[in-house]
């Protein structure tokens, strides 16, 4: 891939590659979930806790094993039924005060929505291009910007958002334009379609409080002066920057 029209097919392949990416890391959770959740109701001989935890363990390990978009169904699929067991509770539970079986209706009722995304996402994700070779040649592209050295590589620069615990993202600054690893989600934008700048006079060390612009997509985060000053670099076009081609 050498042109523009290239990097426009990446840029297609994205919402694909998000979701794969989105299904793997989730797939991590429902393991270390369900082996938690296993534990506890095989020490406490509650045997619908052990299948909810089957479940949680059986959709974890097969995303693990074949993540695809597919695998939005089976997270959310598994969700879904334990946040109908949740919200079943009580019928174990008879001896449970009024605000305990009320918490376990809560929390599986919100279970329920957040599986019913998952599978309503995987019909977005399958009505995009699939084009194979695009994705496979993002996939590669992502997994390669993920390694690299952000303090020693000129065209990668970090951001971190969030509150107390704090997400690292990053992005990589090529010819064509940047992609972006935030969460989960892979995005490409282009030049003029992402900026960075300094909000407040308040700096940590070396950090400085900045505002994001993805496009669409605002964040508020910290990233280092080094990093920004290598991003303006960039932007400005005042930094040799590889292709996304090579």
């Amino acid at each position: 891939m050498h042109d523009l029209s290239d990097w426009n097919r990446l840029d297609a392949a994205s919402f694909r590659v998000s979701m794969k990416r989105s299904v793997r890391r989730f797939a991590w959770i429902g393991v270390a979930a369900g082996a938690i959740i296993g534990t506890s109701g095989w020490l406490a001989a509650f045997i619908p806790l052990v299948a909810i935890a089957m479940t949680l363990l059986c959709a974890g390990a097969w995303n693990l094993c074949r993540p695809s978009i597919t695998g939005l169904i089976v997270d959310g699929v598994a969700m879904i039924l334990t946040g109908a067991f949740n919200c079943l509770a009580w019928l174990w539970l008879a001896d449970a005060r009024a605000t305990a079986v009320g918490r376990w209706i809560f929390a599986g009722v919100v279970q329920i929505v957040w599986g019913v995304r998952r599978v309503a996402l995987y019909a977005t994700a399958r009505s995009t291009p699939n084009d194979p070779q695009a994705i496979a040649r993002l996939e590669a592209v992502v997994g390669e910007l993920s390694k690299r050295d952000a303090k020693e590589d000129a065209t990668v620069v970090e951001f971190r958002t969030g509150g107390l615990r704090k997400q690292r993202n990053r992005i990589g600054l090529y010819a064509e334009g940047a992609v972006a690893l935030v969460d989960t989600a892979a995005r490409l934008e282009k030049r003029g379609d992402i900026t960075i700048e300094p909000r407040g006079t308040i700096w940590h060390g070396r950090s400085v409080k900045v505002a994001i612009q993805l496009s669409d997509l605002e964040l508020a985060g910290e990233m280092t002066a080094e990093h920004l000053e290598r991003f303006e670099r960039w932007k400005l076009g005042m930094a040799q920057s590889r292709s996304i081609a090579a």
